[in-house]
């Protein structure tokens, strides 16, 4: 009698577990990847309950807040001040933030559902990142929107009516969490036939329009200038180093993105997202992590964590491992993952300390280095999303011609 092995996923959460475990448990290894300080554990967790807290206390949340560890403004939307009528403060900090990097674990092994040996490296290389390490460590709260997400994406597997209100209502749920969820809505451009394509995904953009417009107050207090350091994203990096910011900055990442997008499709180089009907759960999990690290891309500089949404691209990506642009960006997407680690690796493990000026003046020399790794990889997504948007043109304008 032969004995079956475990399968790809039962072995994906093994390899998982045990690497997050040696992180957990070896501090020296969130040391040497520039992960881990002296913070504790939840540190983003943690300030959504100090910001519930404060509202109770009479502390406006939205300024700086003494009852969080380091007196952070809220900047995110007023639904989180519930976290306190379901009962949980401070105190229950590491139940909160467990329960979110539990969730995001299940839901991620949920995504990939490995199929091979190849594919469960493939998810381990992600999983175990130090950009995913990051978002686990703080227990940001991206994790309770890639949870939400994941929910939504899971059962649409065909253009029913439920299925798609359902994705919708997950959608809005995780805006009126975080405001940038809503950059998802075009993803439904995939669904067939035309005119439930069209009645989905403009449904969803003014319901998500409406929704925002009644969080406008919450949504002014959102824009933080996030500090350049290892583990940021975001197209303005490179402008902030050269000493440009303002509106002219973000409009000039957006419009070098878009002639990347379309010098990478008409080149062939994107990634195609025509499929069969059974793949639409992957195809759509696809656009919808495309369109958020894009638009996230564009829009600001973020924390690495903001990384988590790769996972979303794997499925699709490994249905087209075939192609060149599939293998060619998930080359791209696992350096982007591993570059900032492999740094601080190599700093803290051969360099050492060394003065905060020249720390930085080194920092800068290796973004310059390493951003148009970043910038290819968010092309390579922005052209497959044109390949998406030129498809649901043209099926528009075929259905609607006379015949």
């Amino acid at each position: 009698m032969t004995r079956r092995l475990p399968s790809p996923a039962w072995l994906l959460l093994a390899v998982v577990l045990a690497g997050w475990s040696a992180f957990a448990l070896l501090p020296v290894v969130g040391r040497r990847l520039g992960i881990v300080n002296h913070d504790p554990w939840f540190i983003d967790s943690y300030a959504v309950l100090a910001a519930s807290d404060a509202v109770r206390a009479g502390i406006d949340p939205f300024g700086s807040n003494p009852l969080d560890i380091y007196n952070r403004a809220h900047s995110y939307s007023s639904w989180w001040f519930h976290l306190g009528d379901l009962g949980l403060t401070r105190q229950d900090n590491f139940l909160l933030g467990g329960s979110w990097v539990a969730l995001f674990l299940a839901a991620g092994l949920l995504l990939l559902r490995p199929p091979g040996l190849r594919a469960l490296l493939l998810g381990a290389a992600v999983l175990l990142s130090p950009a995913v390490l990051l978002a686990i460590d703080r227990a940001n709260n991206d994790l309770v929107i890639f949870i939400l997400l994941t929910a939504g994406l899971l059962p649409l597997r065909d253009s029913a009516w439920p299925r798609i209100a359902w994705f919708a209502l997950m959608t809005l749920l995780a805006t009126g969490l975080k405001f940038y969820p809503i950059a998802v809505a075009p993803a439904l451009l995939l669904l067939r036939p035309r005119q439930r394509m069209l009645a989905a995904t403009c449904g969803l953009i003014v319901a998500g329009v409406a929704l925002l417009a009644s969080l406008w107050s919450d949504l002014q207090h959102a824009t933080i200038l996030t500090p350049i350091n290892a583990y940021t994203f975001g197209a303005p990096i490179v402008f902030r180093d050269l000493g440009w910011t303002g509106p002219g900055a973000l409009l000039t990442g957006g419009v070098l993105l878009a002639l990347a997008a379309v010098f990478c499709h008409g080149r062939g180089w994107s990634v195609n997202l025509d499929g069969p009907p059974a793949s639409l759960d992957r195809r759509l999990a696809f656009a919808s992590g495309a369109l958020l690290l894009a638009g996230c891309f564009v829009t600001g500089v973020s924390f690495a964590y903001r990384l988590i949404f790769v996972i979303f691209l794997l499925p699709w990506l490994w249905e087209r491992r075939a192609t060149v642009p599939a293998r060619v960006l998930v080359c791209l997407l696992l350096l982007v993952l591993w570059l900032d680690g492999i740094y601080c690796v190599a700093a803290n493990t051969m360099v050492g300390p060394m003065l905060v000026s020249r720390l930085k003046y080194y920092q800068m020399i290796w973004r310059f280095c390493t951003q148009p790794v970043v910038w290819a990889a968010m092309a390579l997504l922005a052209g497959s999303l044109l390949g998406m948007l030129l498809t649901a043109g043209r099926e528009f304008r075929h259905r609607s011609s006379p015949s």
